[in-house]
């Protein structure tokens, strides 16, 4: 039966007779949108599902929350254990156990089974991000892993922008159970798939994985601190878009069609922005995408600027407008700051990728309880401030981390 999975995976990735690295490139982004679309995909049937679970509307919003406690924990601790064991050995089961989750969900008959296989399918599911970093860190070269990286990036919008259309469509084609069904069968073609990815760096090879050793290599990567600059760097721009994306359509605008167009259209700005990004990458250098990235977020302050000192009253167009172009700079500054956070945690890369997203789902949820609390210009301000504060550091940490590299070429050199 193994032979068989081993097979068909092959046949899939393979081109040429080879493993193709862009169709690998390419079955990582589509798992990863699979992924976050479980989050979002059954919005849509929330109130049927409330009257099917027995359940209030209130309630249903705890399994949205349970699914974020499962992330959380999943990627926490899926780092270390692929820096120990390796891709293979962690993804196979935690892609089965993402699979009872939505099997789980699909047959759930009352609330707290179903918050119990959100829980668990979200552990699961989320180890796919951290080891398709590990898998991009381990195939490719440092040219090619800068625009897949950037390709990998866009699994959050493209999801977030589809998921809940399809899941309105489901729920007109049958009910809420047909969308956690044809995510468990996609599940199950990414756990043949996933079998057939190969691994070129060797792992350690440790028999009994303990807490302490866990812990060690967090500390590893938590005492660089241009690793905990870089690996904060996307958090921050995540959170500045959540203040925007959860607070202002609320504020500034009333009917649910504007609030929908609030969230889409940015996102749609971030997916062009991510293949200009691969463009410039491929066909010049990843130093320019950066300075692009760093001259957008120029643009976006003195934009700030201008409305804060001659439009006292912002009106909708103004707030998309600022989404818009802070969606185009996170494009080009986010997969650069994912990049160099990889680079600087070295052997330990699978925890630091571990942490670059634990650190993104952090500052997230804490944007989103803060900007509960205020509102109006406060909000956009407040998300402004943080994507101002990201871009700061990303300069000032690269020159830094220029300066050190430029010194260290001299002492050799006279050495």
């Amino acid at each position: 039966m193994k032979h068989i999975i081993e097979r068909l995976g092959n046949i899939i990735l393979k081109s040429k007779g080879e493993l193709s690295n862009r169709r690998i490139a390419a079955f990582l982004l589509l798992m990863n949108v699979i992924t976050s679309a479980s989050v979002s995909i059954y919005i849509p049937s929330m109130k049927q599902m409330a009257i099917d679970l027995q359940t209030t509307n209130e309630m249903m919003q705890m399994t949205i929350v349970a699914h974020l406690i499962g992330e959380f924990f999943g990627r926490a601790l899926s780092g270390p254990f692929i820096n120990f064991h390796g891709v293979r050995t962690i993804i196979i089961p935690a892609l089965i156990l993402s699979t009872i989750g939505h099997f789980g969900c699909c047959v759930s008959a009352s609330l707290p089974f179903f918050i119990c296989m959100r829980f668990t399918q979200a552990v699961g599911a989320s180890v796919i991000y951290v080891a398709s970093l590990s898998i991009i860190n381990d195939l490719f070269n440092e040219k090619e892993k800068a625009g897949v990286v950037g390709l990998l990036e866009l699994y959050q919008p493209v999801a977030w922008i589809v998921s809940p259309f399809v899941g309105a469509l489901f729920g007109e084609l049958g009910n809420w159970r047909l969308s956690f069904f044809v995510l468990m069968i996609a599940q199950i073609v990414g756990l043949i798939l996933f079998s057939s990815c190969p691994e070129k760096k060797k792992r350690r090879n440790i028999a009994k994985f303990s807490a302490k050793n866990l812990v060690k290599d967090y500390k590893i990567v938590l005492k660089n601190s241009y690793f905990v600059i870089y690996a904060l760097i996307p958090g921050l721009f995540a959170g500045g878009y959540m203040i925007f994306a959860t607070s202002c359509p609320f504020i500034f605008v009333n009917n649910s069609a504007d609030i929908a167009l609030f969230s889409a259209i940015p996102l749609l700005f971030y997916v062009c922005g991510t293949f200009v990004y691969r463009y410039i990458v491929r066909n010049y250098s990843l130093k320019l995408a950066k300075k692009l990235g760093v001259a957008i977020y120029l643009i976006f302050g003195i934009y700030v600027l201008y409305l804060t000192v001659y439009q006292t009253n912002w009106n909708a167009f103004y707030l998309l407008s600022l989404m818009c172009i802070q969606c185009i700079g996170s494009a080009f500054l986010v997969p650069v700051s994912v990049l160099k956070a990889l680079e600087s945690a070295s052997e330990a890369a699978s925890v630091g990728a571990s942490t670059v997203v634990v650190f993104r789902n952090i500052i997230m949820s804490v944007c989103i309880s803060v900007s509960a609390k205020f509102s109006g210009n406060i909000v956009t301000i407040m998300a402004c401030v943080f994507m101002t504060v990201a871009t700061i550091l990303m300069l000032v940490t690269t020159r830094r981390v220029i300066k050190i590299r430029k010194k260290k070429q001299q002492k050799n050199l006279q050495q």
